[in-house]
């Protein structure tokens, strides 16, 4: 997607929003409230050299953003990463009439040419239409994961679209504390999109001091992107509370 045309969307949508919240003369970013729902859900891989390769080529293709190594867990090697994120949320600003709207991002951890580091979503399903810079309005896709806390605690997720495809099967029954490393955190001040646009996310202690826990049963997954396959995770956790944030949405549109 050209810039220029982004620019003119950007400009388009937010020039009717108060001039408090956004002003089309400085170009100050709109930002906005999000709040994910308890029990959003990281499924995490571990990725070989050719995995790695696979992915940053794949990064490559539309940005100067570099798959770079992290520690997910204190004391761990860091090591390249590719995360499924899971997760129930409510802003004012979504696009749809649903109280939820259900988002399962593929991320991966980078660094930009400025040495900044963040996550970028490599793809992602939504049950709603949705937004981005990447595809403008993005259809909803078939992703499920509302009512699964609803019965005995076991928790069913499922997606799929031509890209991805999840199957998983688990039980928050006698879930253990999981520690995480600090540094995911960091990793979420900056969210990329595959054109290297980002949003840059502001949050407080409901993510810095959140608990997470790591499922005690799980079995049935399996995992597809692209030409990747998987039948197996390195680790599993989510956060047993909501987490608030304000995203600063295209936040560096109009300095590229």
């Amino acid at each position: 997607m050209k810039l220029p045309f982004l620019k003119f969307i950007h400009s388009g949508l937010l020039t009717g929003m108060p001039s408090l919240v956004y002003n089309p003369y400085t170009k100050l970013s709109l930002n906005v409230p999000l709040t994910i729902q308890p029990n959003s859900l990281y499924i995490n891989f571990k990725l070989s050299e050719k995995e790695s390769s696979y992915i940053n080529e794949y990064i490559k293709r539309q940005s100067s953003l570099e798959l770079v190594p992290i520690s997910l867990f204190p004391n761990e090697a860091p090591a390249n990463y590719l995360s499924i994120n899971i997760y129930n949320c409510t802003s004012p600003v979504f696009l749809n009439d649903n109280v939820k709207t259900t988002r399962c991002e593929i991320n991966t951890y980078v660094k930009d040419c400025e040495g900044n580091h963040g996550t970028v979503i490599l793809d992602y399903l939504s049950n709603g239409l949705s937004m981005d810079p990447v595809n403008i309005f993005k259809q909803k896709d078939k992703t499920n994961y509302v009512e699964f806390f609803k019965k005995n605690f076991f928790i069913n997720c499922q997606s799929s679209s031509e890209n991805i495809f999840l199957n998983l099967h688990f039980s928050t029954i006698n879930a253990t504390e999981f520690e995480l490393n600090q540094q995911l955190t960091k990793f979420s001040d900056y969210i990329y999109y595959k054109n290297g646009i980002y949003d840059k996310l502001y949050y407080d202690n409901t993510l810095v001091d959140a608990t997470t826990l790591t499922p005690f049963y799980y079995d049935k997954f399996k995992f597809e992107f692209f030409d990747l396959s998987f039948e197996r995770f390195d680790s599993m956790f989510y956060f047993n509370e909501s987490i608030m944030f304000v995203g600063s949405m295209w936040n560096n549109l109009y300095k590229l």
